[in-house]
C-alpha cells in the first residue's frame, strides 16, 4: 500500500501530506442508463519492461519471485497496485478491482 501511495504522490494525484485515512474512494452509482453503476471499460494491468537486470535473472534461471522483486525495484506496478491507483482516481472502485483480480 505504501508503494501505491508513493506512486500517487509522485504523479501528484494526492497531496504529499495525505495518508490512506484521508484519501476518498468512490462507489459505483446506479442510474437508468447503467444498472450496475459502471460504464465503459478500463484496463488494470502490469507491464514488465525487459531491462538488462531482468534479462540476466531470466538467463540464469531465476524464479518468478526474483523477477518480480527486480521489476518492482525498477518501478513496475502489480495489477492490484494499478487497480488501487485507478480507484483513488475515481476510475473504478476497490470492489471492482478485487473482483477482477480474484478471477
Amino acid at each position: 500500500m505504501e508503494r501505491v501511495l508513493g506512486f500517487l504522490k509522485a504523479e501528484k494525484i494526492v497531496r504529499e501530506d495525505q495518508t490512506w485515512e484521508n484519501i476518498p474512494f468512490y462507489r459505483a452509482k446506479k442510474s437508468r442508463e447503467c444498472e450496475n453503476g459502471y460504464t465503459g471499460r478500463i484496463i488494470i494491468h502490469e507491464i514488465l519492461r525487459m531491462s538488462s537486470a531482468i534479462k540476466e535473472i531470466i538467463l540464469k534461471g531465476g524464479s518468478s519471485d526474483e523477477i518480480e522483486k527486480q521489476a518492482k525495484s525498477e518501478g513496475m506496478m502489480s495489477m492490484i497496485e494499478d487497480g488501487i491507483f485507478k480507484a483513488v482516481q475515481g476510475m473504478t472502485t476497490i470492489e471492482e478491482v478485487l473482483r477482477v483480480i480474484s478471477e
